[in-house]
């Protein structure tokens, strides 16, 4: 459905579609709408990421699903070998979302980006 405001423009109402807000969290998400949800995904310098989903029909205090990712890969995948979320989570309000996203983007470097490093760093240009 396209709307149209009266100086003639298109208006696509999924534009208006409330994102979930992150304000300490560094990292701007890609964002993805899917039916009855938003989902964004996160990359952080450290090699990790996270994928959140934001569930329209719940109630705010359950509304979100929370998974960290391995950004190291060509493709993110699930990760759930650190101590921030060592599952997926469901039912979470938006404040415990935000408090997993500053662990996330908190973590030590990734082995995978760690390695690099050394490599490049031994590397003479």
């Amino acid at each position: 459905m396209t709307l149209h405001d009266p100086s003639g423009f298109s208006i696509n109402p999924l534009l208006f579609v409330p994102a979930a807000a992150f304000p300490q969290v560094t990292a701007l998400p890609e964002r993805h709408t899917l039916p009855g949800a938003e989902l964004l995904v996160f990359r952080f310098a450290n090699g990790y990421g996270a994928a959140v989903t934001h569930q329209m029909s719940r109630p705010d205090d359950s509304a979100f699903e929370f998974c960290v990712l391995d950004c190291t890969l060509p493709e993110p995948q699930p990760c759930f070998t650190t101590p921030v979320a060592a599952s997926f989570r469901s039912g979470l309000s938006h404040t415990d979302v935000h408090a997993l996203l500053m662990l996330a983007e908190r973590l030590p470097l990734h082995g995978r980006c760690a390695q690099a490093n050394a490599a490049l760093a031994s590397e003479e240009f």
